[in-house]
Parts: C-alpha cells; sequence; structure tokens
C-alpha cells in the first residue's frame, strides 16, 4: 500500500509543479473565455447534450454513498468499498455487475497514476478513440495545472463532448465511449471539488486539497475507461481518495 500512495503523490506532484507556459496550461484569456459562456447552469455539472450523461450522475451518487459509510482514520481497503458499491446497486434496484469484476481496482489505480497515457495506449480501442481519451486527459491535466474554477472546467469538458460527437472518425462504439468518459470525468470534478473543505489560504494545505481531487479523478477516469462501468469506475475514484488521504489528511 505504501508503494501505491508514493506513486499517486509522484505522479500529481509532477502535474502540480510542472511549469506553466502557453502550450501546457489554460491562459487567463480562455478561463475568462469559457467563464462567459458558461452561464449559470455551469454550477451543477449536467450536460442534456450527452446521451450518456446519466453515467456520471450515477458516478457521483455511488462515490457519494460509498463514502457516507466508510469510517474514519480507517486504512484503504478496496474490499469494503467494492461491497459498498454492490450493495448500493441492491438497494437502488441498479444491476449488480459481479464481484470479480473489481478484482483489478487496486491495479487500474496503480496504472492511472503511474502513467494513465500508457493505460490509455494498451487498452484495445481503436487509434481514434485512444487519441481522443487522450486529449480528455490532457486537458484536464491542464486546468488542474491552472488551478481553474469548476465553471471554466465544465465548459472545457463540454467544449471536448461537442468535438467528440462531430468527429467522423469515430464510430459509434468509439464515440460512446469518450462520451462516457467525459460524463464521468465532469461529474466527479464536481463531486470532489465540491466535496473537499475549502482550502485554507496556505499554500500547502490548497496544494493537498488539490492532489486529493487530481488523485480520485484520474483514477475514475481511467476505471471508466478500462472498464466502461460506473461501478467500477466510482470504486477505482474512492479508492484512490482514500490512498491519498490515508497519507495526508
Amino acid at each position: 500500500m505504501k508503494s501505491q500512495i508514493i506513486v499517486l503523490l509522484v505522479f500529481i506532484i509532477g502535474i502540480s509543479a510542472c511549469k506553466k507556459d502557453n502550450n501546457a496550461t489554460v491562459t487567463e484569456e480562455e478561463n475568462k473565455a469559457m467563464l462567459l459562456r458558461s452561464g449559470s447552469g455551469a454550477i451543477m455539472p449536467d450536460n442534456p447534450n450527452n446521451a450518456y450523461d446519466s453515467i456520471g450522475y450515477w458516478h457521483n451518487e455511488i462515490v457519494a454513498y460509498v463514502q457516507e459509510y466508510k469510517q474514519p482514520n480507517n486504512a484503504p481497503d478496496v474490499e469494503a468499498s467494492t461491497q459498498r458499491v454492490l450493495r448500493f446497486c441492491r438497494e437502488n434496484q441498479r444491476p449488480e455487475p459481479p464481484a470479480s469484476l473489481f478484482i483489478t481496482v487496486e491495479q487500474t489505480v496503480r496504472q492511472s497514476n503511474e502513467s494513465i497515457e500508457k493505460l490509455i495506449a494498451n487498452c484495445p480501442y481503436e487509434e481514434p478513440v485512444k487519441a481522443t481519451l487522450d486529449s480528455l486527459v490532457q486537458l484536464i491535466k491542464r486546468l488542474s495545472d491552472n488551478d481553474s474554477p469548476y465553471p471554466v472546467i465544465k465548459s472545457a469538458i463540454i467544449d471536448y463532448e461537442r468535438r467528440i460527437m462531430q468527429n467522423d472518425l469515430l464510430t459509434p462504439e468509439g464515440r460512446g465511449i469518450a462520451l462516457k468518459t467525459a460524463s464521468v470525468a465532469r461529474y466527479s470534478i464536481y463531486y470532489w471539488i465540491n466535496t473537499l473543505p475549502p482550502p485554507v489560504p496556505v499554500a500547502a494545505f490548497k496544494f493537498k486539497n488539490i492532489v486529493k481531487w487530481i488523485a480520485a479523478v484520474t483514477s475514475d477516469i481511467g476505471g471508466a475507461i478500462v472498464s466502461g462501468s460506473v461501478e467500477y469506475a466510482a470504486d477505482c475514484s474512492t479508492y484512490a481518495y482514500d490512498l491519498v488521504t490515508y497519507s495526508m489528511p
């Protein structure tokens, strides 16, 4: 477990500490433009134009349920979180995935944070699908590096989704994979930004909050990519968050 925590922190510190230049970050002008476009609807994570938007909604419902039943100060326990995910399905009359689906959650969290680009490259998808997934990951890294507010993040992801819908290189299946992943990312970022306590005006504490949501969202995206299952993605997200929280509360 210690090695997994170290991997998460090294990866995320690398994102947050990189130099900010015009190619690596969202500029202040881009932030302003996206804020103007976003409008009042940006305070909520939904995007009705995404046919798979319910994926993100159910992701947040599952994560909130799992976190509610987590005992404070307990070490990360992926088996316990998996059982809570399955219990959520039963209580909400949702199809219950087999427990065997979740065996690789720890592996996916590790791979997502070692190199999510490599995880994407190793997926059995066509190249246009891999390229679109990689572009989503790079977009989120830029937004987190720039400490963009949620309305900007939502607007940027919706722009990405619009491009996906218009991308003729993608098959309907490939388009669905990208849109499901974008929905999970959009809702996941909303959940973790709003769930974590506001950072105090000390850079170190603010950085800790950023670390936590980046870890959770990155693992969420990895889980959605490798499985296509919202339950699996939610389990990855909560496990990654618990790993970082346990190491740096």
